[in-house]
Order: C-alpha cells, then structure tokens, then sequence
C-alpha cells in the first residue's frame, strides 16, 4: 500500500499529464492536470452524519438597501395657468426645455419666470436647413395686460 502512495506522489510530482486530463491511479488517488500543473494529488476527504455551516457572510446582503431620495423633477406649472415673477416653471436636469420671452434659467437648470403672466410653451426649430428637422421645447412667459379697475359708484 505504502508502494502504491509513494508511486503514486511520484507520479504527481514527475509525469506531466495532458491539459485538462484526469487519471486514477491504482491507490484511489485521482491527479488532475491542468495548464500550469497538477491541482489535487491526494485522497479526497469523506466527512459523514456533518453538517458544515458558512464560516463567512454572504457578500450581498451588505452591499444593498440604500436608495437615494426623489429629486422632484418635471413640469411645475401647465400650459396656460398664470404665474406670479419668479415662481417655478420647470425643474430638470440639464436643458430638456429652454428658456423663451421672459423666462431665465437657474444655476441647476430650473426654468423660472421673471415677469407675471401665463405660461405658453411651444416647439422652436433649432437648424433651418433642408435636412435639419430638430425641434426644441420652449417656455414663455406671456405678460398679462393689466386691467383697468372700474370704480363702482355706491348708490
């Protein structure tokens, strides 16, 4: 039996076996090679009526359950509605709508209003040549005209 070992570590340590073969040697040993050389040379391990349990933490749980908060985008006033100057039009993340007639663009790109009156949006062409048909939205603000107020006489 101990000539059988020694053979076969011999035979581990010496013989070089094509890639990815697998050969049973007369012990029970199993030799596997592989590109750079041998991988397991000895006898498997039997563990019998054993539980084996993780020794580490599984890597998922850890890495999720953060998510961020809602950053409260998109149109803020509808078409037609009146706004007071400086009130909110538009919140967005770089220039999905530009600004028109009295409408000015915050430093996060938030669309605002600078003068009061109701709010008109509509597409502008950007390039008038032939092969260009690229359109971009566009916010305005139309300026109310001021109402004259009619003194009621009491009777």
């Amino acid at each position: 039996m101990r000539a059988a070992i020694l053979s076969g570590v011999l035979a581990c340590a010496l013989v070089f076996v094509v890639y990815n073969s697998q050969t049973k040697l007369e012990s029970g040993m199993t030799m596997t090679a592989m590109r750079g050389g041998f991988t397991a040379c000895a006898r498997p391990q039997v563990v019998r009526n054993m539980m084996t349990f993780a020794h580490k933490k599984g890597s998922g749980s850890t890495e999720n359950g953060r998510d961020s908060n809602s950053k409260r985008l998109g149109l803020k006033v509808t078409h037609g509605k009146v706004v007071p100057a400086g009130s909110i039009i538009f919140r967005q993340r770089g220039q999905r709508v530009h600004p028109g007639k009295n409408v000015a663009v915050g430093k996060d790109y938030t669309l605002f209003a600078t003068k009061t009156g109701v709010v008109k949006f509509s597409n502008q062409r950007v390039n008038n040549g032939p092969k260009h048909k690229r359109i971009r939205k566009v916010a305005h603000i139309v300026p109310e005209e001021p109402v004259a107020e009619v003194a009621v006489e009491s009777l």
